[in-house]
C-alpha cells in the first residue's frame, strides 16, 4: 500500500469515526428535545391547573420566576407574556424556545455528518454532491445565527461561512482541472 493509500485510509476512517460521533451526539439532543419539548407542552396545556403550585413556591421563596425566565432566554419575546400570574405559560414558552434551539442543533449535525459521510463515500470533499450539501448547511448555519436576532453576528457567520465554501469550491475546481489532466 503506497503512502497516499495510507492517508486517504486513514481520512476516511476519521470521517467514518466523526460521521459516528456526531450520529450519537444527534440522539442525545433528540432525546433533550423530545424531553424539554414534552416539558413546554405540559406548562403550556396544564398551566391552570400547575399556576398555583408555582406560586406556592415563588411565596415561599424556592425560586424566583424573573430570575428564572431572564435566565431562559427567550429571544426578547418577553413582552408577549403577560404579566398575570401566569407562571407555567411563561416556563412552557421558555422550555419551547429551548427545544426549538436544540432542533435547529439537531438540523446543523445532520448536515455535519452527512458532509463526513460523503466524504468518505466519494473519497474527496470536493464532489459537487458534497459542495451542495456543504452550500445548503452553511445557508441554515446562517439562517439560524439570524434567529439569534444579532445582524452583526449573522453578517460575521455568513462571511466566514462564504470563504469557506470558496475555498471548498476553489479545491473543487482544481481536483477536476487535474482529474482531467490525468
Amino acid at each position: 500500500m503506497t503512502e497516499q493509500m495510507k492517508k486517504l485510509e486513514a481520512v476516511k476512517n476519521r470521517c467514518n469515526t466523526t460521521s459516528k460521533v456526531v450520529g450519537v451526539i444527534e440522539v442525545i439532543c433528540t432525546i433533550f428535545a423530545v424531553i424539554i419539548g414534552s416539558i413546554a407542552l405540559i406548562f403550556i396545556f396544564g398551566a391552570n391547573s400547575l399556576n398555583s403550585a408555582i406560586e406556592e413556591g415563588i411565596n415561599q421563596g424556592y425560586f424566583n420566576y424573573e430570575t428564572f425566565f431572564n435566565a431562559g432566554g427567550v429571544m426578547g419575546i418577553r413582552s408577549l407574556i403577560p404579566d398575570n400570574g401566569n407562571y407555567a405559560f411563561g416556563i412552557g414558552i421558555t422550555s419551547l424556545f429551548a427545544t426549538l434551539a436544540i432542533v435547529t442543533v439537531i438540523i446543523i449535525l445532520a448536515f455535519i455528518r452527512k458532509i463526513f459521510t460523503i466524504i468518505r463515500e466519494e473519497n474527496s470533499p470536493f464532489s459537487e454532491r458534497c459542495l451542495k450539501t456543504i452550500r445548503i448547511g452553511f445557508i441554515v448555519m446562517t439562517a439560524a445565527t439570524l434567529l439569534s436576532r444579532s445582524v452583526g453576528a449573522t453578517l460575521i457567520t455568513g462571511f466566514i461561512l462564504f470563504c469557506i465554501y470558496s475555498v471548498f469550491e476553489y479545491g473543487a475546481a482544481l481536483q477536476t482541472e487535474i482529474d482531467e489532466t490525468l
